[in-house]
Parts: C-alpha cells; structure tokens; sequence
C-alpha cells in the first residue's frame, strides 16, 4: 500500500505473465500497472516498491529493474546487472535517492544485497559470497538501516527450503550487522520483515522450517531492549495464520 495515495499495487499472473496492477483500498478501480512483467526467479519470492510519494514503482524482470509510474506510463530501465544474475527484490528509499536489491541465480541462490542510485551506480555491498537465501529487504526513513534476512545454516536445495532464516539490520555509518532474531525458537524461521512507520519494531512472519506448517505474523522491536547484557526484543505473536505483511 502507498500510504502517501491510499492505493494498493499487487502481483497477479494472467496467460503466464505476472504483472503489477493497482487498486483501490476497498477493492475498487483495478488497472494493470505493466507491460513488461514482473519475472524472474520463483514468483513467490518476487517483490516491488513504491516510491514514498506513489507516483512511481519499482520492479524486476529478471536481470533487469525498472521505474514506472502508477497509471503505467513511464517504464525506465535503471539498472542492469552485469553477470546475468537475477533481481529478486527492491526496495526504494524514502528520500528516494537509492534503492537496496537482492540479486541471485536461477536456483535462487549465491545471493547479494547491495545499493545503488537512481543511475544505476553501486553504492555499497551489504551481503555476498555466502551460501543459502536471502532477502526480505526493507530501509529505514533516514537510509542509516537495512532489515534483511538470511538463512545462516547456508542450506541450498531444488526445493529452496530454508532452515535457520533469521532477521538482521546492517548500520550504514558504522558498517556493523546485528542479529536481531535471538529470541527465534529452534527450527523455526523469520522471513518477510518489514520495518513499523515509527522506526521501532519489525513485523514479519515466523513458521516452522518444514516448508508446510501454518505461518504467523510476529512483532518486535527492532534493537535488544535490555542493557543488563540479555535478550529482549519484546517479540510477540500478531495475528495467525497471515503471511506477507505490509505495515504502512
């Protein structure tokens, strides 16, 4: 959802090709966004972006990212990546001055998290050379954090399941990752976080690492609360059974 319009974008695939369309919040005035899909590895684990005013959105057909404005016109290739290597998500800035993306294979793995600007320059590399996925991209309002997650067992398989995801924050100014699922329960893993409109806590879905059981939708603060030198991100559960959170 932009909160900046009210209107909702979303993913839909009709004839083989998934395209992005908007809405209304009440379900209203369904127009299709693109014509050139949005493709690329896995649809489930494709993502956009909006811009922070909600004039445009950001996507990916494979190794390529585009701009486009919300009634469709537009389209601009920004990027491109130079080995071949598949865009999985984006995630634009509010101040609009960069975009952080998670680039993989066709298996959707040997991932990279990075930024560039809106000329396609690389900024900075956050995440590379690691085995296992990734993703769940989010930036803070003033570009200091980036939420993502990674499955750190380095698990790779045909079926892409993950084993131990877990959520981390990367801080630009000091170059320092943290953990920011230690209250995890074993077997279980975080993935699709997004950072709450205040800047203080994550939402983000929390299920077993089965790949089957049901998914539940979990709160916590995004930093370690307790300054006795334990563990406390106040993580609680939100609703159940939901999955892919969009806090707005």
């Amino acid at each position: 959802k932009s909160s900046a319009t009210g209107v909702i974008a979303f993913l839909s695939t009709e004839n083989f090709e998934t395209h992005l369309y908007t809405m209304n919040a009440d379900g209203s005035n369904i127009n299709k966004v693109t014509t050139v899909p949005v493709d690329g590895f896995k649809q489930s684990e494709l993502d956009f972006s909006w811009s922070s005013n909600g004039a445009k959105l950001y996507y990916s057909n494979f190794d390529k990212l585009y701009e486009i404005n919300k009634d469709g016109s537009g389209l601009n290739m920004i990027y491109q990546t130079p080995d071949g290597s598949f865009i999985s998500e984006c995630v634009i800035s509010y101040d609009g001055s960069m975009l952080a993306l998670k680039t993989n294979n066709s298996n959707g793995y040997n991932v990279k998290i990075f930024t560039i600007d809106l000329n396609g320059n690389v900024l900075k590399t956050i995440l590379s050379g690691v085995n296992g996925a990734a993703g769940g991209l989010d930036l803070s309002v003033d570009n200091k954090l980036l939420l993502y997650t990674y499955d750190v067992s380095g698990f790779e398989s045909a079926t892409y399941r993950q084993l131990d995801t877990r959520m981390f924050v990367y801080h630009f100014d000091t170059n320092v990752t943290d953990d920011i699922s230690l209250e995890k329960a074993n077997g279980t893993i975080d993935i699709d976080a997004r950072i709450s409109p205040d800047e203080s806590k994550v939402i983000f879905v929390n299920t077993s690492n089965d790949g089957i059981s049901q998914r539940n939708l979990f709160i916590q603060n995004i930093r370690n609360t307790d300054t006795s030198g334990g563990v406390n991100f106040d993580r609680e559960i939100f609703i159940e059974n939901a999955l892919m959170p969009d806090w707005e």
